[in-house]
């Protein structure tokens, strides 16, 4: 599968989408359902570990550190 590019959704959002994800996977009636949910949480969930801090943790660390 390819890269995609998914416009006016943040993080936060992609968050939600993950832990619906493995709410419906706890859910699911068939394992096989079950895995797939979640090997699509987890793909998520490793592409949000990849991105930058947000802005906001940024200025927070720098003010903390009196930069």
């Amino acid at each position: 599968m390819g890269l995609r590019v998914v416009n006016g959704l943040g993080v936060a959002d992609f968050q939600e989408i993950v832990e619906s994800l493995l709410v419906a996977a706890d859910h699911a009636g068939d394992p096989k359902v079950a895995e797939y949910r979640r090997n699509i949480a987890d793909q998520i969930g490793a592409a949000l570990e990849t991105l930058p801090p947000p802005r906001e943790a940024l200025e927070a660390r720098e003010a903390v550190s009196g930069q």
